[in-house]
């Protein structure tokens, strides 16, 4: 079914309206400061990105900066397929590639009204040569190559979208926050289609945060609202759900999938990432990187499964940490 509804009509959770509630507090005064629990966040320094830059990138990363410097309170990050990490830096209003160590290629985006504006992405994923991102409260999902020039506008009408996967066949997967739904379209983002709706039973959806999926191509959804993680098969059918204990209100908990079928997620509220088994088990948690270096509100995960890399984006320090995976 081609998705014809509008968007805000369809926001009955109580919880859907509280993360977006807290997403658009945050909207409107991160670009100073951000806050967490009457705290203070950190933030990298100044922002390298201006406003409304159009792409540049460059041939290698730059230096002369300390690893990944220059983001303000990231989200969605995602690996390529050349072990290059992109980040959706929410703060800065902009797209942002990495190497595996830290060193900026550049990026496109920024605050404003211009071609390359966004408002405070919070989703990214790569298939290929596509770059897809979810810019949360200005164009809903867009779809660029990977040097940043724009593809396509999905067309869908979406309330607050956070995370964003793409399967191997080009299947697209957005987790639709405020709607509480996932929509689904196709590589070019057309014929998007949505499923769920919001509830509790299975196929229903209470703040879904972020999306992904799997070898298998199970699809697995990180239901907040109902605090669990809703398993999906990749038509969208209900398969089975995990309870998880952990998140807490309006939590941003991302997902990223391992060749062998675990799990990463993240629990923003605890400061931690737990690895899932295939069974939803719960079999190891992380709370700081390879180095010792506690997590400051943990959100993006992302895993380089040759490099045996976890990619972790600190909400409140500005941070991208990296947490060795060998032995795991």
């Amino acid at each position: 079914m081609i998705i014809r509804a509008t968007a805000r009509r369809m926001l009955p959770a109580s919880a859907a309206l509280g993360l977006l509630l807290a997403a658009a507090a945050a909207s409107s005064g991160c670009r100073k400061t951000e806050t967490t629990g009457g705290a203070r966040a950190s933030a990298s320094p100044s922002p390298t990105v201006p406003a409304d830059l159009s792409p540049h990138l460059s041939e290698k990363p730059g230096s002369s900066a300390p690893p990944f410097a220059g983001l303000r309170f990231p989200r969605g990050i995602a690996v390529d397929g050349r072990g290059r990490v992109w980040v959706a830096d929410f703060g800065n209003a902009a797209v942002r590639l990495f190497d595996a160590a830290g060193g900026l290629f550049g990026g496109w985006g920024g605050h404003g009204e211009g071609t390359w504006a966004m408002k405070d992405p919070c989703g990214i994923a790569v298939r290929g040569n596509s770059v897809y991102v979810a810019d949360t409260w200005r164009s809903g999902v867009e779809r660029f190559t990977d040097a940043g020039q724009f593809q396509a506008k999905l067309a869908a009408d979406l309330y607050g979208a956070h995370g964003i996967a793409a399967a191997a066949n080009g299947i697209v997967y957005v987790a639709d926050t405020g709607n509480n739904r996932i929509i689904v379209c196709n590589a070019d983002l057309t014929g998007p289609k949505a499923i769920g709706k919001s509830g509790a039973g299975p196929e229903q959806f209470a703040s879904p945060v972020a999306v992904a999926v799997g070898p298998s191509g199970d699809v697995y959804v990180t239901d907040t609202g109902n605090r669990r993680i809703q398993v999906l098969d990749a038509s969208g059918k209900f398969k089975t759900s995990w309870k998880f204990a952990g998140w807490g209100a309006n939590a941003e908990a991302y997902v990223d999938t391992d060749a062998d079928g675990s799990l990463f997620v993240s629990d923003p509220v605890a400061g931690a990432v737990v690895m899932l088994d295939r069974k939803g088990v719960e079999r190891r948690r992380w709370t700081a990187d390879g180095e010792g270096k506690k997590f400051a509100r943990p959100t993006g995960v992302a895993v380089d499964r040759k490099n045996r890399i976890l990619f972790v984006a600190n909400t409140d320090s500005g941070a991208i940490s990296r947490v060795p995976l060998d032995g795991k």
